[in-house]
């Protein structure tokens, strides 16, 4: 019987602690956030739609940082910040070589798309959908 239990718990000592290091590295690798975003800026009153490409990163805690494009000058995110329980992602945009916030992006994110409104000098919606990572 002894042996038995030896042997039980030689088994449990050699897999459990990989288990528990793989179920760990899947719940920090889980990023939501950084990556590639493609999408769009729909004006209020759709009298204009601008493509914007995102590359945004997420330190896994709350804030978020990257670059836009498309937009008619290079952007950077002067404060973001995402939170992982509601989903709820917002993004102060502003121009790279400037302080001052132009745009703020407000909304959410589910299941790798952000929708939301966006404000600033004008208004409107805005999609932008997570691209798969190469």
């Amino acid at each position: 019987m002894t042996r038995r239990w030896f042997a039980i718990a030689c088994v449990v000592a050699v897999f459990v602690p990989s288990i528990v290091a793989q179920s760990r590295n899947r719940q920090t690798s889980a990023d939501p956030i950084s990556g590639v975003w493609a999408g769009q800026l729909v004006w209020s009153d759709k009298s204009r739609t601008i493509p914007i490409t995102m590359d945004l990163k997420f330190d896994g805690k709350t804030a978020v940082t990257g670059t836009v494009s498309g937009l008619p000058n290079p952007a950077d995110v002067k404060v973001g910040s995402f939170d992982r329980k509601t989903g709820a992602l917002k993004l102060q945009l502003g121009k790279t070589s400037d302080a001052a916030v132009l745009l703020v992006l407000e909304g959410a994110v589910v299941k790798g798309t952000a929708t939301g409104k966006f404000s600033g000098d004008e208004s409107g919606t805005f999609t932008i959908t997570k691209k798969p990572s190469a």
